[in-house]
């Protein structure tokens, strides 16, 4: 449980958070009173005088060259503000920025936009970000079998660039037996199958306008990709077009 925090999986780093059908990882709010021990749930002690609330705590970052992988998790109550080098941002439940993430079985309910409001947009270094529950750039994501429900921002956001030509397969668990998705056919950039999204700000994956500079396929069929800006291709000579 989290207040006013966040996690940082930077340069080189593993976050591995892998529970099982009904023994979940959980990352919450310190007020969230579903989940606890001991003998009570109300961690803070505050006697159900305050609830959480989406924004509670920050989220999960995973960074450059950096790898996390949350199976049977549970993110709630995130997208919140906290501190950064010289001041205060905000980040996305859970955001990957050229990095390795593996997201299968968990939940990601109940969380703010994440949208930053700090005046520095660099966030420090870790780059800026836009409205979503799952933020995502410059990665080629796992995204299998979770549910995304209740989420102020869109329940997936990649810019353009993160769907790519390169094969990607689920590669599994990294603890206890792999349960890999075996999808049957090639898929190329982002792996998304098998989510169930309910009263999010869009119930699709946003596709963010910008400037295609590699070769893209468009190939995860079971998600409403959506496009609210121009998308640009410049380049069809040496390594460019979208499929």
């Amino acid at each position: 449980k989290s207040q006013g925090a966040r996690i940082d999986v930077h340069m080189g780093a593993q976050l591995i958070a892998e529970g099982n059908d009904g023994n979940k990882v959980v990352f919450t709010s310190l007020n969230d009173n579903r989940y606890g021990a001991g003998g009570t749930f109300d961690t803070a002690n505050r006697v159900g005088s305050q609830e959480a609330a989406a924004g509670d705590w920050g989220g999960i970052d995973v960074g450059h060259t950096s790898k996390a992988s949350l199976d049977h998790a549970v993110s709630a109550y995130g997208g919140g503000t906290t501190r950064v080098e010289g001041g205060f941002s905000d980040f996305g439940a859970i955001e990957v920025h050229q990095g390795d993430l593996r997201l299968t079985n968990s939940r990601i309910e109940l969380n703010a936009d994440g949208a930053t409001t700090s005046t520095d947009a660099n966030r420090g270094g870790r780059g800026d970000n836009s409205a979503a529950a799952i933020f995502v750039r410059g990665a080629q994501p796992i995204i299998v079998g979770n549910i995304i429900q209740g989420n102020a921002g869109p329940a997936i956001s990649a810019n353009v660039s993160s769907f790519n030509h390169h094969s990607v397969e689920d590669s599994g668990r990294s603890t206890g037996h792999s349960d890999r998705y075996e999808m049957g056919v090639g898929n190329h950039g982002p792996l998304i199958a098998g989510n169930l999204l309910a009263n999010n700000d869009i119930n699709g994956l946003l596709v963010r306008s910008g400037t295609l500079t590699t070769e893209g396929r468009w190939d995860d069929t079971d998600i409403v990709h959506v496009v609210d800006g121009e998308i640009r291709i410049p380049d069809h000579h040496a390594f460019g077009g979208l499929r």
